[in-house]
């Protein structure tokens, strides 16, 4: 049994999507320390023997990172370890978000998707879509309709 449902999945991703997107937008440099996660990857160079255990502290400055996207799921882009790797973070890797000069700092729960959510997230997914798919079917009614017994 997982300890997380999928709202908290969902809660914990949206709310480190929006930080994520603030500080994009407010500040200079700022450092995403992520732990160890199944879906995070590291390009080739992939996690050290300390990081596995510790984590890895990424730096989002100017010159650190380039092609950067970002979904409901993750953030992906380059960044350069020596030379340029793609990178790809989950959200819930994310342990901590804080800048060099200690002005902020965020520390968040970490998890792995167990099977069973990630299988409800699937099926939810599907489900909302076949929901808006029959919201757009016109249905029409081909029985005939039945006269009303006259009085005699």
């Amino acid at each position: 049994m997982s300890l997380y449902t999928r709202e908290d999945l969902k809660y914990n991703r949206s709310l480190k999507k929006s930080i994520f997107e603030v500080l994009l937008k407010e500040t200079t440099t700022f450092y995403i320390h992520s732990k160890f996660h199944s879906s995070l990857f590291i390009g080739s160079r992939g996690l050290k023997e300390k990081e596995k255990e510790e984590g890895i502290i990424l730096v989002f400055g100017p010159y650190s990172y380039r092609n950067l996207e970002w979904n409901e799921k993750g953030i992906s882009c380059e960044m350069n370890f020596g030379k340029w790797e793609m990178v790809f973070i989950p959200y819930e890797s994310i342990f901590r978000i804080f800048d060099k000069a200690g002005h902020f700092i965020f520390q968040f729960i970490t998890f792995e998707i167990t099977g069973e959510v990630e299988q409800t997230e699937k099926a939810q997914s599907q489900t909302e879509d076949s929901v808006e798919d029959a919201d757009k079917v016109i249905k029409i009614n081909f029985q005939k309709k039945k006269k009303k017994d006259e009085k005699t």
